[in-house]
């Protein structure tokens, strides 16, 4: 887990506190920083998911007898995470706490706790398992329909022999594509919208970003990439079996790599470094940013970049492929 420590007292207080979170690698100091308002801007801007603010004079206040009041922010728009950092976060501080209070019981003092952390859920205060798991099915839906569909439709016309017969009119083999893939494309964000306003209608999943960002972007360069990823299907398949198989392969990643039900960060480091591969990773990473953090382009950047090189490698590939098999 990465942590984001601010320390106002920089003392031994703060020094204990950061080797008991991190000696069992549990958490990792990702920065630190120069106030509490930069502890809360940092996990906004996803360089960390963790801050701790340990306040000025922690070690005086220590040796007089008083609680040292410490702010936890824990980014809560995965519940899974905010619970397990929850966990090691009071078990570290206990270990702090116990060192403290046995010295002072060896000398004979009122034992009290010294540390009394205060924790802030973000962006997902109550917990809620539908916020986190919503922007995760979006995904997976637009993963395996849009895929499924066109490969489907697409191997179908070639198996009844109407394929050929669309290549033979006047149209041009881009323009039968094109056909076949935007009508799919309406449907894909139909039902994008039925989920989202279904999501925010009996769950209450706020929308807290922008709607154009969400929508008009990032699932226009998700849905034109799966679209792609299904012509690019029907011109390896022969039959529609295989083409189904073909889809399947394509969306089971989507589902264990893509952070949709498993955190990313719990993964073993070669799953995590495979689900770079997985285009539903930059979606569903989208998707969670905007409505339950609110960010916009200067954070998200790099996810929507990620898709549009998706969208772009995939459509060139499949029109290559395409290309041949009707050349051939």
């Amino acid at each position: 887990m990465e942590g984001f420590y601010d320390s106002l007292s920089k003392d031994r207080v703060s020094e204990a506190l950061l080797q008991a979170l991190t000696e069992e690698g549990t958490f990792r100091l990702a920065l630190e920083a120069e106030s509490p308002e930069g502890v809360v801007e940092a996990i906004h801007r996803g360089q960390a998911r963790l801050g701790l603010v340990v306040p000025e004079g922690a070690l005086e206040k220590v040796r007089r007898g008083e609680s040292v009041a410490l702010e936890i922010y824990v980014d809560g728009s995965d519940p899974n995470f905010a619970f397990q950092a929850q966990a090691a976060l009071r078990k570290a501080i206990q270990e702090v706490n116990s060192r403290i209070l046995l010295g002072r019981a060896l000398a004979g003092e009122a034992v009290l706790p010294p540390l009394s952390p205060s924790l802030h859920v973000l962006y997902n205060p109550e917990s809620r398992t539908a916020w986190f798991m919503i922007p995760g099915i979006v995904g997976l839906i637009l993963t395996l329909f849009t895929a499924l569909l066109t490969a489907l439709s697409i191997v179908r016309e070639g198996e009844s022999r109407m394929m050929e017969s669309l290549l033979a009119s006047p149209l041009r083999p881009h323009e039968v594509v094109l056909g076949k893939v935007l009508p799919y494309l309406l449907v894909a964000f139909l039902v994008a919208l039925l989920v989202q306003f279904l999501g925010h209608a009996v769950f209450g999943v706020p929308l807290r970003g922008s709607l154009a960002l969400l929508l008009l972007l990032a699932m226009f360069l998700f849905v034109l990439g799966s679209l792609s990823v299904g012509v690019l299907i029907s011109t390896l398949a022969r039959t529609q079996v295989q083409a189904v198989f073909g889809t399947y392969a394509y969306g089971f990643p989507a589902i264990f790599l893509s952070g949709f039900v498993f955190p990313i960060e719990g993964m073993p480091p070669f799953f995590q470094a495979l689900s770079y591969l997985v285009p539903a990773r930059y979606l569903i990473e989208v998707l969670r940013g905007v409505k339950l953090k609110g960010v916009g382009w200067e954070v998200l950047w790099p996810d929507l970049l990620a898709l549009a090189l998706f969208a772009v490698l995939v459509l060139f590939l499949a029109s290559v492929r395409f290309r041949r098999q009707v050349a051939v």
